[in-house]
């Protein structure tokens, strides 16, 4: 009894895969010990959490039945208008945050909005598809047109706090992205849009049937989705000190990988924010590693794509023994 009792815990998806990482941290620590230094722990803890934000806002997409390839254009442009509104414009740093923040969430309503309105007769997933991939381009090339691919220097010293101070131990980033779990762990366990969530993803046509407002749900799950990406773009440009262009793009590919990673699915209806955050860490631990190791920055993408295979590996043997 108690065999079968282990053999389920290690089956559920977030303690099995975190269980792999934690042995790949081991035996990187044994191959090189800086791994757990508190310098190297306090970097993972704060890529970590911005990755696992940004997996987070690609899980609203994911778990009602979308994929928003727009977001890495997101958090493109939310940096390089807060250089505009703080550096060039002189707004205040808490209004322009709010601003971006509202831009982002309307993002997110204008693609809810898109996809409704053309499914039926398209699947759901189809607009939302086609539109994120004409947003990403047209947020992209116009942070591009804006900057003129030049950087923006000069935030108030104050700005940098948004990102890099310290809640006790604790860099303010992984902070925020704690608050964020727990108020979507509360929303998709114990309130009635956490099911509907589930519900719209698995079979949209059923939920309706069963009542459940699908077009509501996903116009709220959007507009949260594209708020975080928004976000993580604000994080990132007081993290660094500039808005840039360069800033969001490269991060679409391991986003979704990652989601994929946290076992998020890419068809719907399953995925859970403990996810995000394992799918967040091992994306950034991978690049972690590599520089641990002092391995080229060359072979980043050729390990990202193995590691992926090995996840996509087992998650395929785990559900051909549930099948047999």
């Amino acid at each position: 009894m108690k065999l079968n009792s282990l053999k389920k815990f290690f089956s559920i998806t977030e303690v099995n895969r975190s269980g792999i990482i934690l042995i790949m941290t081991l035996v990187i620590y044994v191959v090189n010990p800086f791994f757990y230094t508190a310098a190297n722990l306090e970097t993972i803890a704060i890529w970590g959490a911005i990755f696992s934000l940004m997996i987070l806002g690609q899980m609203l997409y994911l778990i009602p039945g979308a994929l928003d390839i727009s977001c890495g254009g997101v958090v493109c442009i939310s940096n390089v208008f807060m250089g505009v509104l703080v550096v060039w414009w002189g707004f205040d740093i808490w209004l322009a945050v709010l601003i971006i923040l509202g831009v982002g969430a309307a993002i997110g309503l204008a693609i809810a909005s898109f996809g409704n309105t053309f499914s039926p007769p398209l699947k759901f997933m189809l607009p939302v598809f086609i539109f994120t991939i004409m947003l990403n381009f047209v947020f992209i090339g116009s942070a591009r047109l804006i900057t003129g691919g030049l950087p923006t220097y000069g935030f108030p010293a104050a700005y940098s706090l948004i990102a890099k101070a310290q809640f006790g131990p604790l860099p303010i980033i992984f902070v925020y992205l704690l608050i964020m779990v727990g108020v979507l762990v509360y929303i998709f366990y114990f309130r009635p849009l956490g099911r509907h969530l589930y519900a719209t993803g698995l079979n949209d046509e059923v939920a309706k049937k069963a009542g459940i407002n699908v077009k509501k749900v996903r116009l709220i799950a959007f507009a949260t989705g594209s708020l975080l990406q928004a976000f993580v773009g604000i994080i990132l440009s007081s993290y660094t000190g500039i808005a840039s262009c360069l800033i969001g793009p490269a991060y679409l590919l391991p986003v979704i990988g990652g989601a994929f990673v946290g076992g998020i699915s890419l068809a719907g209806g399953e995925g859970s924010p403990f996810g995000a955050i394992i799918g967040g860490f091992a994306v950034y631990l991978i690049r972690n590693i590599l520089v641990v190791l002092n391995i080229s920055v060359f072979w980043v993408d050729i390990v990202t794509g193995l590691f992926l295979l090995l996840f996509v590996s087992y998650d395929l043997y785990q559900k051909r023994r549930r099948v047999h």
